[in-house]
């Protein structure tokens, strides 16, 4: 039997999952020691629904009831709210479900589930069988909300909040950032050093390198920049990063389009044809090739391996805007000033 384990600043937890649902109810628990009234404005934010009566003491005097008028009644009325949280965009029905079946024996009051995670897509039918059984089964009398990492910390942007709980939103946000649980790498620009082998890119479009870490691990990004002669030349999406081991074995390590199929056996075959004598390979998978001349404006030729730019900014929402935006633009231009 797994004994329940009290939030506090201090997690052990092994799992990252755990940490992090450590941390998102860290976050409420202060809220609510703060002012049970923040946690309410928060989980009407999350949930969608008014909650002001449910949480919190409330008290009453000469309240009327069936058979008699106390002087005075405090009251807390019953709230459960259960929270499964994955660091990746999957959740299983069947567990969900068990969930469900455990709120529906919990004491009356308002019941929610909550399905938190890191969604790469907003699929309107994730979830319609389980918001069916909250329907059918349960007779609404359980809520069931999907949320994202985003949706939770934008929840706590309140002007109300004290000086101490507004440095931890931001201390998790940071936090959420790190762990790359926040989709910030689709404002992301990551520019690779292609003096070598730039057939790969401009006949193969893709990006190949040693699936290796230090200077040849690459943290996620929507789109690629293919650097020569102290220029980006060419910038495309990125639509999956693959690592091949050999001509059998893979490893995805993220998607951006997922509307893509057999990504897996597109990088075995660009190897093949590029680099067969390579093993293991990290292979970045790319879109429409679109040319710029976005200069490097700083001292020198760029002498590490890859550079990443922010480019929100910039407004655009795909690689062809992109290229029109960075084209006869120096690297200054985006805050780049380093020599």
């Amino acid at each position: 039997m797994i004994s329940k384990k009290r939030i506090g600043l201090f997690s052990n937890y092994s799992q990252s999952e755990n940490r992090t649902t450590n941390y998102c109810l860290l976050l409420l628990k202060l809220l609510y020691e703060e002012h049970p009234r923040h946690l309410a404005m928060v989980l009407e934010t999350l949930l969608g629904a008014d909650v002001s009566d449910q949480i919190g003491v409330q008290f009453f005097q000469q309240e009327r009831k069936a058979s008699s008028v106390p002087d005075g009644v405090i009251i807390q009325k019953p709230v459960t709210i259960y929270v499964e949280t994955k660091n990746f965009d999957w959740f299983y029905d069947a567990q969900l479900e068990q969930h469900l079946a455990a709120l529906d024996e919990e004491q009356t009051g308002m019941k929610v589930l909550i399905a938190l995670g890191y969604f790469e897509s907003k699929q309107k039918n994730r979830f319609v069988q389980i918001e069916a059984i909250c329907r059918e089964n349960y007779q609404s009398r359980i809520r069931f909300t999907a949320m994202s990492f985003e949706d939770f910390i934008n929840a706590f942007e309140m002007p109300q909040l004290s000086g101490a709980i507004s440095d931890m939103v931001a201390d998790f946000r940071a936090y959420l950032d790190e762990n790359e649980l926040l989709p910030n790498w689709r404002n992301q620009l990551d520019v690779a050093n292609c003096g070598a082998l730039p057939e790969d890119i401009l006949e193969g479009k893709a990006y190949m390198c040693p699936a290796t870490g230090g200077a040849y691990s690459h943290k996620r990004c929507q789109y690629f920049g293919m650097y020569r002669n102290k220029r980006v030349e060419i910038v495309a999406e990125i639509q999956a990063v693959i690592d091949v081991f050999s001509d059998s074995e893979t490893e995805i390590k993220w998607v951006n389009t997922t509307h893509l199929q057999d990504l897996e056996t597109r990088a075995i075959k660009t190897v093949q044809q590029y680099r067969s004598d390579t093993f293991p390979i990290r292979v970045f998978l790319l879109g429409e090739l679109y040319p710029l001349d976005f200069i490097k404006d700083t001292k020198g030729a760029m002498q590490s391996s890859k550079q990443y730019f922010d480019v929100s900014s910039l407004k655009i929402t795909d690689a062809k805007a992109l290229a029109r935006a960075l084209d006869k633009k120096n690297w200054s231009d985006l805050g780049f000033v380093r020599n």
